[in-house]
C-alpha cells in the first residue's frame, strides 16, 4: 500500500467516525473530492457520507449509513467497519501515543505525545493528489 492508499483508507476511516460532537467532514467538505479517491470503495464511501451531510445528517459511522441506506450498502458494511477500526485517525493517533509511553516507560525517558490532528492528514492527502497528477 503506497502513502496516498493509506492518506486515503485514513481519511475515509475517520470520517466514519463522525458525529454531532465532531463532524471531521467539515475538514474535507471543501477540498475534497470523490474523484480524488483511488479505490472505488473509498469512493463511494465519501459519496455516501457527503450526501448525508448535505441532508445535515453528521452521524455517519457505519451504521447510520446503513441504517440510510439499507440494502444498498450491505456489500461494504464490513469494509466500513475495517476503515472504522483500523485506519481512523483518532484510533491511529491513540495507538501511536500508547506505544510512545510504553517505549518511554521501558526506556526511562522523556515521552511526548503527538500534537498531529486530522487537518494535517487532509493536506497531506491533497498534496499527494496534486502531485500524481503532476507526475502523469
Amino acid at each position: 500500500m503506497n502513502r496516498r492508499q493509506q492518506l486515503e483508507n485514513i481519511i475515509v476511516g475517520t470520517l466514519l467516525e463522525s458525529n454531532a460532537e465532531r463532524n471531521y467532514f467539515d475538514d474535507c467538505r471543501s477540498t475534497v473530492t470523490s474523484g480524488m479517491f483511488l479505490d472505488e470503495t473509498n469512493r463511494r464511501i465519501y459519496v455516501l457520507i457527503s450526501e448525508m451531510n448535505n441532508k445535515g445528517m453528521t452521524n455517519t459511522d457505519p451504521c447510520s449509513i446503513f441504517t440510510e441506506y439499507g440494502e444498498a450498502v450491505l456489500d461494504i458494511v464490513s469494509r466500513m467497519c475495517e476503515l472504522c477500526t483500523e485506519y481512523s485517525f483518532i484510533h491511529q493517533k491513540f495507538m501511536y501515543n500508547e506505544w510512545q509511553y510504553f517505549k518511554s516507560c521501558i526506556t526511562d525517558s522523556y515521552y511526548e505525545p503527538t500534537s498531529v490532528q486530522f487537518e494535517d492528514y487532509v493536506k497531506q492527502f491533497i498534496k499527494s493528489v496534486y502531485e500524481d497528477e503532476a507526475g502523469n
